[in-house]
């Protein structure tokens, strides 16, 4: 049996929902979306022209999703009644807008409630299945249908300087037990001052610039049954204060209530040779109570924008020691170390080339090691007279453990991959990558696509294939399926096809 999430600040957590949407103002009307660009250049020039044009402000909204940061050419807070005005000029001009109601952007215009506040209520259900080239090592199922629910709920007042934001999330899933789980992704209250802003509760950090390896981001722990990819993470208590200066912002972190991984479970896919114990271990005596700490300063020069940080505290990526488990099998029992970990994540933007880096140097399990993350990524902006941008990217990974990385895949990974987005009313985009051990010749082929269909619903390809490594077989021993130099071994009957629909409400 593995860890699970604990659901009780689920439960907490939807009583607290119930009082605050009692007193929740109204929510207006959605905001007018008028496309979506890769280049921020193309689309501020494209809201400028519409401005112009509608005689109403259209500003550019950056946002960061799955593939990267993109750039969404929406209207600014509309009132209802003026809203079909502007889709009737629209119109008029030949010009086409959706409403923007999903909630991996940023929260739509809501009508002023009490003490100059406002709130909105979002959720998402989303119906997945994964289809397997063949069955499993152990057996599994080639088919995994499952269902996940998201809510997000904000409430803003006093201005917009007191806020509570509340993010919970379920999955059920029909094969793996261990992936039917539910987690509170956030749930904490902020306050902004002139130059600061204080958070207090579960929340979700993303350190990092790179596209195939997310190396520095450290204060979530991942939620591997969600996705191998481990961009999917567990919210973190914390409690984090921003100050905001001339010479960069200065992030203060305590973390408490440390969160276990997530591992699938024996009927689940995508997951290791051999079970993984539930009764993790530590290396400090005050276990997953720890308090850890983390400081970390961004600021921008010129065309270059960076972080740097410290880390101090129980590491998330824990090692996995084969043990006996009585009955005369072996189960993997995590062990959790305290690390100090001190990184850096840099991009520069030049014309269609954006640099990037993510390097740290990490101490406290075993001896102290460094590793990076490398490349670039070339936009062709309108490609063969399309208002759609081809981003190519590259990127090289090292870790100078070698074969002793126990928490990565990639120690001397050579990346390439090919990114598309249409920049029409569909948000169409799609991410083709190559993940190639330049030593060992392991690699990964992966797939992610998207568009979204009408106004309520979107629909997400994912795919990825596996090879290069000796697949594990019903009579391979233990101790050759945990190998070293070929980390993917447990990976190679795993290729898969997957196909998410989600309806935003």
């Amino acid at each position: 049996m593995n860890h699970r999430p604990a659901t009780g600040p689920l439960v907490a957590g939807a009583v607290c929902l119930l009082g605050l949407l009692a007193a929740a103002p109204p929510i207006a009307a959605a905001e007018l979306v008028f496309g979506s660009f890769r280049s921020e250049q193309n689309a501020r020039a494209w809201a400028a022209h519409l401005t112009a044009d509608l005689g109403h402000e259209i500003h550019v909204d950056p946002v960061r999703r799955e593939d990267g940061v993109w750039f969404r050419v929406q209207t600014v807070g509309l009132a209802a009644e003026v809203q079909p005005e502007v889709e009737a000029q629209a119109a008029a001009r030949g010009l086409s807008t959706w409403s923007l109601r999903e909630p991996t952007s940023p929260p739509p215009v809501a009508a002023p409630g009490p003490s100059g506040g406002s709130a909105y209520l979002d959720f998402d259900l989303g119906v997945q299945t994964r289809g397997y080239r063949q069955r499993g090592s152990a057996g599994q199922d080639r088919f995994q249908p499952s269902v996940s629910l998201r809510l997000e709920y904000h409430r803003s007042w006093d201005d917009e300087r007191s806020s509570v934001t509340f993010v919970p999330f379920l999955r059920w899933d029909a094969v793996d037990d261990e992936r039917t789980h539910a987690d509170v992704r956030e749930f904490y209250y902020s306050r902004v001052g002139d130059d600061w802003e204080l958070h207090l509760g579960a929340r979700q950090i993303f350190w990092g610039v790179t596209e195939f390896n997310h190396l520095v981001d450290v204060i979530n722990q991942t939620d591997l049954v969600e996705n191998v990819d481990g961009e999917d993470k567990l919210g973190q208590p914390m409690a984090q204060l921003s100050l905001v200066r001339d010479w960069g912002i200065l992030d203060l972190f305590l973390l408490t209530g440390f969160r276990e991984r997530t591992f699938a479970g024996e009927d689940g896919r995508l997951r290791l040779p051999l079970p993984v114990d539930d009764d993790a271990r530590y290396a400090s005596g005050a276990g997953r109570n720890r308090l850890d700490g983390a400081l970390r300063w961004s600021h921008h020069i010129g065309p270059v924008s960076f972080g740097i940080h410290h880390f101090s505290g129980t590491g998330r990526d824990p090692r996995l020691v084969p043990e006996a488990d009585g009955g005369g099998g072996i189960i993997l029992v995590p062990e959790y170390h305290v690390i100090d970990q001190t990184g850096l994540d840099a991009q520069a933007i030049v014309g269609d080339w954006a640099w990037k880096l993510e390097a740290l140097t990490r101490s406290g399990d075993g001896d102290r090691y460094a590793a990076y993350t490398a490349g670039f990524e070339r936009t062709l902006v309108g490609v063969l007279g399309s208002r759609g941008d081809l981003g190519l990217v590259a990127e090289y990974m090292y870790d100078e453990r070698d074969a002793a990385a126990y928490n990565t895949l990639f120690e001397h990974d050579l990346a390439v991959g090919a990114r598309w987005r249409a920049n029409d009313l569909a948000d169409t985009s799609a991410l083709v990558g190559l993940i190639w051990d330049v030593e060992t010749e392991e690699y990964m082929v992966s797939l992610e696509a998207s568009r979204r269909l009408g106004a309520s619903w979107m629909a997400v390809v994912e795919g990825r294939l596996f090879g290069g490594a000796d697949p594990i077989g019903a009579g391979t021993p233990p101790a050759a399926a945990l190998d070293g130099e070929q980390k993917s071994r447990p990976l190679q009957r795993d290729d898969f096809i997957q196909l998410e629909l989600t309806r935003y409400f």
